[in-house]
Formats: C-alpha cells, sequence, structure tokens
C-alpha cells in the first residue's frame, strides 16, 4: 500500500517540486497539498495522510504550531519539517511540538524520500547537521541541570517499552508482544516519557540513539 502524504507550503511551485520528487516513487502517493498552516490542519482532518511534510515558515500559522494542532487531529501522522534555517530554536520548537523530522531544504534531493520512508516505518529522520544540533543542545541541557541520565529512573518493564517505542513499535503492538492491555501500554508511555522529561516519540528516539540502545 502507497504511502499517503500530504505536502504542506505556501509557495506553490515548490510543492510542484515536492510532487515531481515524490511522483517518481511507485509507493508514495500525494494525496492532498495545503498552503498555510490552517489548510494544512483541515487537510489532515479529512485525509488522514501517514506523512505530512510541512514547512516550517508560512502565513496564518507557521509550521510548528500547525504540526502541534494537525496531530490532535490526526494522531498517527508523521510530521517532516522543511525548512531553510538550522537554528537549534526552530530544530528544538519543532520536535517538542511533535515533528518526527527536520530536514533542510538545500538536502531534499538527497534525503526525501528516505525520510518518509523511515517516518512511514516509525523512526525519525533529521539532516546531519540537524541531528548534532540536537545532540548538542540535549547534552548542553543535561550538564546545565547537572543530572544524571534519567533512562536509570525507568523500571525494567519501563525499559522494555522504552526499547520498543525507540523501534517504532506502535502501543497495539507493544501490548500484544508484552502481554499488556492498551491502556496500561499507554500508561506506561506517559510515564516513560515524563520521567525522560521528553515530549514527543523524536525525542524518545533520538534520546536511544544518543544511548547506543538503537542504530
Amino acid at each position: 500500500m502507497a504511502i499517503r502524504t500530504l505536502l504542506v507550503d505556501d509557495h506553490h511551485l515548490f510543492r510542484q517540486g515536492l510532487r515531481r520528487i515524490l511522483q517518481t516513487q511507485p509507493d508514495i502517493e500525494v494525496v492532498a497539498e495545503a498552503a498555510s498552516g490552517l489548510e494544512a490542519i483541515d487537510m489532515a482532518k479529512l485525509h488522514q495522510p501517514d506523512v505530512a511534510i510541512v514547512d516550517i515558515a508560512m502565513k496564518e500559522l507557521n509550521g510548528i504550531e500547525a504540526t502541534s494542532q494537525l496531530l490532535r487531529y490526526s494522531p498517527k501522522t508523521a510530521v517532516l519539517i522543511l525548512s531553510m534555517y538550522s537554528d537549534e530554536r526552530y530544530v528544538m520548537r519543532a520536535v517538542r511540538a511533535g515533528a518526527r523530522g527536520y530536514i533542510l531544504k538545500d538536502t531534499l534531493e538527497e534525503g526525501l524520500v528516505e525520510a518518509i520512508h523511515l517516518l512511514h516505518q516509525g523512526q525519525s529522520y533529521f539532516s546531519p547537521s540537524v541531528a548534532k544540533i540536537f545532540h548538542a543542545a540535549h547534552a548542553r541541557d543535561v550538564q546545565e541541570r547537572k543530572v544524571d541520565d534519567r533512562y536509570e529512573l525507568l523500571t525494567d518493564r519501563e525499559r522494555q517499552l522504552y526499547h520498543l517505542l525507540a523501534e517504532g513499535q506502535s502501543n497495539k503492538e507493544i501490548a500484544a508482544r508484552l502481554g499488556l492491555s492498551l491502556h496500561t501500554v499507554e500508561t506506561h508511555r506517559t510515564r516513560i516519557m515524563e520521567k525522560l522529561g521528553v515530549h514527543s516519540i523524536a525525542e524518545l528516539v533520538l534520546g536511544a540513539v544518543r544511548r547506543g540502545l538503537i542504530v
């Protein structure tokens, strides 16, 4: 089944360029386009896409706020942020809003298709320079707060769930794998994120990579 994709950018010609790149891929289907953050929310509600490619700089509602809001109505959508900016402020705000990936526009042709496939598989994708920014910011935060690795706070069961979540498994898949109820998995997931001090699955995955738990 094709990966159903939503394109969000306020420049028509740029969206056409994205569409042309994706039309060469037999397993990716563009189901809708949006020219603003507000329109993106409406399109996400209507189409429930697998992946939304969202420009960060738009009128009416920027890509970061649009990401946060569209995920309320289409929670299974994986959001890939497009940006010309690798500034730490944008990267961290995007991740905290729920974006699972962040790709710079000047690397689109090399990374876009790979990013879509990874996000659809439950993983994350960050342009190399963006990933470095995230790791540096996280390391600085830990040093400034003078805290040990919060992973040590997790129980054995929570560590099992942490690994499965970081590998991209859904709550339903984890419940079946561990013989737990869906409600129990959701409760554990909430506690894990609180203990680790993360606000999104993307942050959780990057933390697992940084710790060497997944590659």
